[in-house]
């Protein structure tokens, strides 16, 4: 067990990568361009070099791009940085929340710092399909991560993810909620630790159902 924590931690201390940098800014390029209609899409990645990508990336990169030599290049850069926002998905493996329907699917929501919230969406189907797009209805929805938590989180440890993701829980909680996390705070640990065998934290248990994830997972007798 010391081993694999050990393990965890120098995998997350060797990915250097700036999520703050091309990651974030594309984020915000999907939430404003799709706010003023400008972009009528998602983001995507399955096949998307056979799709009209030069008028849907910025237009500084296609410039770019063209002055370098390689229009292609463009097309190139967008790939790196939707990789980079797919690692970050998979790093926060634990907050996703299940859509499956015909295929499997997950969906992770971020909060941006212009408070805007852009959905992450992975898809498994013939192939794999990684996309993001601005999300119209926020409310009710089981976790929204903001962008500064979601990069920290990615530095941490399971365990430390699931401290963090109980914390916060305690933190946006109200009264009666806030009693239930505390007076039941071992049950909800037991939970989060199964976890790491069988659907995340958010998918166990969030504010919008306490009692009822104890129910369900037999922690509480019916």
């Amino acid at each position: 067990m010391l081993q694999l924590f050990l393990k965890e931690i120098k995998m997350k201390e060797d990915k250097k990568i700036d999520y703050d940098g091309l990651p974030y800014w594309i984020m915000e390029y999907c939430a404003k361009n799709q706010k003023s209609g400008k972009l009528t899409c998602a983001l995507y990645t399955d096949d998307f070099q056979y799709s009209d990508w030069q008028k849907i990336l910025p237009q500084e990169w296609i410039d770019d791009a063209i002055k370098n030599g390689d229009v292609n290049m463009a097309l190139e850069k967008y790939f790196n940085v939707m990789g980079n926002l797919e690692l970050l998905f998979s790093e926060l493996c634990y907050f996703h929340i299940d859509n499956s329907g015909s295929f499997p699917e997950q969906i992770l929501y971020i909060r941006l710092k212009t408070e805007d919230v852009i959905e992450m969406h992975y898809l498994v189907g013939q192939g794999s399909e990684f996309y993001i797009t601005l999300t119209e209805e926020v409310n009710n929805l089981p976790f929204i991560i903001d962008w500064n938590d979601a990069v920290n989180l990615t530095k941490l440890t399971t365990f430390e993810q699931a401290k963090w993701y109980y914390e916060k829980m305690l933190s946006i909680a109200n009264t009666q909620q806030k009693e239930f996390l505390l007076r039941n705070k071992d049950k909800i640990f037991f939970l989060l630790g199964l976890s790491v065998i069988r659907y995340g934290f958010v998918e166990r248990i969030n504010l919008n159902k306490l009692e009822e994830a104890l129910i369900w997972e037999n922690v509480f007798p019916n």
